[in-house]
């Protein structure tokens, strides 16, 4: 259970929330028996549209409508493409997310600078569409890699699922804006149901920063994979929360590479 490896060497990173009830993992259980779950989850590609609504520590509230994308190479880290084609008070952009050495290895497409360029995970341009999410928490929403150490804990229960737990510390030079992470994956659907991200500068790193949850009723099943369709993002330092409600989901979208590079961005914007 106190087995560390690097974070890139698995593809396990989306993470979904609610309370933990701790139990004992079984003895000798690894941590690989947690890859090869997070592993067996992932679909070659992905393709849907999705409804971020944000609501501000004052209830006030902002809805963004867009697409995404995602594929999962065999031989290449994970990809994701994410598009708003604008609406009230908002202008078209599209977002690429890969998997690097960095968070933040993400390029952005507006039609104001023509041409897309690569973007910091920090500041107000690492807010998505403007919102409260982060690129990171997007980024690890879609199951998008960093470099870091995994350990797995102690299993727990989340709402009543059994569930593998593993704290995520990322590398120093990565550019995370947290400390740690706490992940919890279902253990029959390979679905992460909660995921809790430290900041030492949120009191002093003793509870999470951010909290991503899933109700168990929002997982689906489609063609032998399970997939979270609704989560929750709440930033307890700030009072803001944010909903990820994912729609029309299809499993054969299967692009060429080509589609997954900053030069398409403006295309998939259209």
């Amino acid at each position: 259970m106190q087995r560390v490896i690097p974070s890139g060497a698995l593809c396990l990173v989306l993470a979904i929330v609610f309370a933990l009830a701790p139990t004992r993992a079984p003895l000798g259980a690894s941590i690989g028996e947690v890859i090869d779950c997070a592993l067996r989850s992932l679909p070659p590609s992905a393709h849907g549209k999705f409804v971020l609504t944000s609501r501000s520590a004052q209830g006030s509230e902002r809805t963004v409508h867009g697409e995404y994308w995602a594929e999962q190479p065999q031989d290449s880290g994970r990809r994701v493409v994410v598009v708003s084609r604008g609406g009230a008070n908002m202008a078209r952009a599209a977002y690429l997310f890969s998997e690097g050495d960095t968070v933040g290895e993400a390029w952005l497409w507006t039609p104001d600078h023509g041409d897309a360029r690569r973007i910091k995970a920090r500041g107000e341009e690492g807010r998505l569409f403007g919102s409260d999410v982060t690129l990171e928490d997007f980024a690890r929403f879609a199951r998008i890699n960093f470099p870091g150490q995994l350990r797995r804990l102690d299993d727990a229960t989340v709402a009543g699922r059994s569930v593998y737990v593993v704290e995520t510390r990322p590398a120093p030079d990565v550019g995370s804006e947290y400390g740690r992470i706490l992940s919890s994956l279902d253990k029959e659907w390979c679905v992460i149901l909660r995921r809790e991200s430290f900041e030492a500068t949120f009191e002093g790193g003793s509870r999470p920063r951010k909290v991503l949850s899933v109700d168990p009723k929002d997982v689906k099943h489609e063609k032998g994979f399970a997939r979270a369709t609704s989560a929750l993002l709440q930033d307890l330092r700030d009072g803001t929360q944010t909903t990820v409600t994912l729609e029309d989901l299809s499993l054969d979208a299967k692009l060429p590479g080509s589609f997954f590079t900053p030069g398409k961005l403006a295309e998939a914007a259209k």
